[in-house]
């Protein structure tokens, strides 16, 4: 039998029913903040870049802390690293190559310069040994023997001793520590250490070896002095007598151990030496030493003593040829100091300069305003009479040489300055109205400048009788009403008036310019017109009368006005008396 349908389903399976529209809302604001948490969290976790920047904050610190606690980190990230660099190098080969340049560089020259010394050294040794009486001797006591030559050389010659070894700071020269061995003559090391530092800048400087490794050895006496330089800090060993070769990695060893051990310490030294008596041990197994027997050093001696007077002369021509190469290293950096200075002159062009017959020469070219050669060998602390100087007048367009030309041309006082802006010579400061008119006159000839600007010059004779105008327009002379007679109080600001008019003309005599001074009467309002106009007439007369004659270059008129041109407007008794009074007026040309 078929299974049985329900009726009125039409054999479908019955309908869901519909959920209550307020509990999808309840849901909804009950569950809408955990839903939205929810949903960015799950867009955060698709979309591939946020995982990154998630893990970019913490992956420095999580592979830190891996580190530290084992090496299967490192050992799995080894194969992905060497594989890349592989990959790297041989598609682009260059990359890698530029970026060891830097220290390949100057490893390789350090090392090919260190073996080639060696060397020498060693074959210095050899061919000295080598066609000698005891070379001879020795030869045939290696064939008797049995044993190498060079081994027989070994026990006879190499006889040493280290006795003083200083660390001393690269950059400042300061001794960072110093061991010497039992017995050795020991001198204040502050001092030794110095004096180290001066003879290997001084060699680096005159014979530019700085570059290549500095000074590796050098002899005072009897002790042999052998420099060996780090980085940052340089190992200098006393030594007496023949050291071997193979000493000198001895010391390459101790200054490369110092240097990792003591990285911090010289990058950050300020000149304290103390974190460095760590480094004592080191330096002491540089004391090294090899004895001879008595009778090889008593024969030494005596050999020494046979051929005292021949080293003796040698020392003397060595020391004599060392002087002469220092003074003439000198004197001929001195000359190219100085030929230096002459090239950077406004007005000189060197076309020449050298040695010729024992003295240095400079040729060339030099304007007649330019600076004097001679001086300037004497500043550079050489003596002019050794300087032959041979120089050719030229005009010169440097703007300083154009400047002094220009200058010299206007003879233009102190308080000007000029300056060429271009083909124009502008002027700017203060002078007086003459030499203005002149230098605009004169500017049309000035060698080298097609146009004057002289906007910035101020006229000092206009400024100094403008200033005089204003003293004399500010006297007054008071009267009485109804007076023209001067009272008694009146004659010291008549005289005060009488030497300032004087000092205008003098100021107008010497500026060529006329000068015109109107006493000018005035009355009060009081009165008639005609009344006031012939009494204002008088007092401007009594003053011109009371001023004297005028000086020369002043023109001096008297004239009165009445009440038509009142001082104050007036309203007191105080302003009718301002208005009886006598007043000056200045006139001047007007400048150009």
């Amino acid at each position: 039998m078929g299974d049985a349908v329900k009726p009125g389903n039409g054999g479908e399976a019955p309908p869901v029913p519909a959920e209550d529209p307020l509990l999808v809302e309840l849901r909804g604001l009950l569950l809408a903040a955990e839903k939205k948490d929810v949903t960015q969290i799950q867009e955060r976790l698709d979309d591939p870049q946020s995982r990154a920047e998630d893990i970019s904050h913490v992956l420095p610190e999580a592979i830190a802390i891996r580190s530290r606690r084992d090496r299967d980190l490192t050992d799995s990230l080894l194969p992905a690293v060497e594989e890349a660099i592989g990959i790297s190098v041989r598609r682009h080969p260059d990359v890698l190559v530029d970026g060891l340049f830097p220290v390949m560089g100057p490893a390789i020259r350090k090392s090919i310069t260190n073996t080639l010394a060696e060397m020498l050294e060693s074959l210095n040794q050899t061919l000295a040994i080598g066609f000698s009486k005891q070379g001879l001797k020795w030869r045939l006591e290696a064939w008797r023997t049995g044993k190498p030559f060079a081994q027989v050389v070994l026990l006879r010659t190499l006889l040493y001793r280290v006795e003083q070894v200083f660390l001393i700071h690269r950059e400042t020269g300061l001794l960072l520590c110093h061991v010497s061995a039992p017995g050795a003559a020991v001198q204040d090391a502050s001092m030794v250490s110095g004096m180290l530092t001066a003879i290997r800048d001084f060699v680096g400087d005159s014979f530019g070896s700085a570059g290549a490794g500095g000074l590796d050895a050098f002899r005072v006496g009897e002790l042999d002095v052998w420099v060996e330089q780090g980085p940052r800090a340089v190992l200098a060993a006393v030594i007496r007598g023949t050291p071997p070769k193979e000493l000198r990695a001895v010391f390459t060893e101790a200054i490369e151990k110092i240097h990792r051990d003591h990285a911090g310490d010289l990058e950050e030294f300020a000149g304290d030496a103390a974190p460095f008596e760590r480094s004592r041990g080191v330096l002491e197994e540089c004391l090294k030493s090899q004895k001879q027997p008595a009778e090889e050093k008593a024969a030494r001696r005596r050999g020494l003593r046979r051929y005292a007077p021949v080293l003796g002369v040698f020392a003397v021509l060595a020391a004599a040829i060392g002087f002469w190469v220092f003074t003439t290293v000198r004197r001929n950096e001195r000359f190219e100091r100085y030929v230096r200075s002459l090239a950077a002159q406004p007005g000189i062009v060197v076309t020449a300069s050298g040695r010729r017959g024992g003295k240095f020469f400079v040729e060339g070219l030099r304007d007649p305003l330019a600076a004097d050669p001679a001086p300037m060998a004497a500043a550079a602390k050489l003596d002019p009479k050794e300087v032959v100087g041979s120089w050719k007048p030229y005009r010169a367009l440097d703007p300083p040489i154009v400047v002094a030309r220009a200058r010299t041309f206007l003879s233009a006082p102190e308080s000007v300055s000029l300056r060429v802006d271009g083909a124009t010579l502008v002027a700017a400061g203060s002078a007086p109205a003459r030499w203005i008119q002149e230098s605009r006159r004169l500017s049309r000839s000035i060698p080298d400048v097609s146009s004057y600007d002289d906007r910035g010059v101020s006229d000092t004779d206009h400024a100094g009788l403008d200033r005089l105008r204003k003293a004399v327009e500010s006297r007054r002379v008071f009267f009485a009403r109804g007076s023209s007679e001067l009272a008694a109080a009146e004659s010291e600001r008549i005289a005060q008036a009488s030497r300032e008019i004087g000092e205008l003309g003098q100021a107008a005599s010497a500026a060529g310019m006329p000068v015109r001074v109107e006493v000018v009467g005035r009355g009060d309002s009081e009165g008639t017109t005609d009344v006031n106009l012939s009494l204002s007439r008088k007092r401007a007369e009594k003053v011109q009368a009371a001023l004297g004659v005028p000086p020369a270059g002043v023109a001096l008129a008297a004239t009165g006005v009445g009440a038509s041109q009142p001082l104050v407007e007036e309203k007191t008794d105080q302003d009718r008396q301002v208005n009886r009074s006598v007043s000056f007026r200045v006139i001047l040309p007007e400048p150009k």
